[in-house]
């Protein structure tokens, strides 16, 4: 049995092709706990010297018993190629107790069936890029936007020291180097940053910045 990564959120990613390894590895470097799985002896050699691989078919439950699955938060179902894997993987997991799972659908029947059975995240493997999801599967973002350069564009909560206090007071551009774009309030208009604006609980934040400065910005 595996034992569950200790730390910050632990994350099991099936499925190491392209998309797959993208989320692990985008999750691994945001220094959250991964355990990457695969069937392909390639790709789990491949992938062993950047990040915690196991090669295993989970699409039998006895695999999904052995690394007990059940003791990760997150679970990633990154299989494209076989639509029949995926879903049986994915009700592998939602019978082992994974609340929080997140499954790449290849066609919009695939996503329908993935909806069906129970899964909570549906990822359009055409539009939603491996990092981005990565950021996204981490919890950090309510929505990630990579632009031109070093910068990105991202939607968060206020984070907890900021609350009731002005874009100004914080010295968000200045402390920390990024630019609020906007804010939206439950239930009010979006409104465009300015230095004045008081950030509130359950505030939705724009801000553009590089990556480093985000996260500084977020963790105050």
């Amino acid at each position: 049995m595996a034992a569950k990564p200790s730390g910050n959120k632990s994350v099991l990613v099936i499925g190491l092709g392209r998309f797959g390894g993208s989320v692990a590895a985008t999750l691994d470097q945001m220094g959250q706990d991964v355990l990457a799985v695969d069937k392909n002896p390639e790709l789990v050699a491949r992938w062993s010297a950047h990040l915690p691989t196991i090669q295993a078919d989970m699409t039998d439950v006895l695999a999904i018993e052995q690394i007990d699955a059940s003791q990760f938060d997150t679970a990633v179902v990154a299989i494209g190629d076989s639509i029949e894997a995926s879903v049986i993987i994915t009700g592998n997991l939602l019978d082992a107790g994974v609340s929080d799972l997140w499954a790449k659908s290849v066609s919009q029947e695939h996503a329908r069936i993935l909806q069906r059975i129970g899964a909570r995240h549906i990822i359009n493997a055409e539009t939603d890029a491996g990092k981005r999801v990565g950021h996204l599967v981490a919890g950090n973002y309510l929505d990630y936007i990579e632009i031109d350069g070093p910068y990105t564009v991202v939607k968060i909560h206020t984070p907890l020291y900021a609350v009731g206090r002005s874009i100004e007071d914080v010295q968000v551009h200045g402390k920390y180097g990024v630019t609020v774009v906007g804010l939206k309030a439950p239930g009010k208009e979006f409104q465009y940053g300015s230095k004045e604006l008081v950030m509130h609980r359950n505030d939705e934040l724009i801000l553009m910045g590089k990556q480093d400065q985000i996260d500084h910005f977020i963790q105050g």
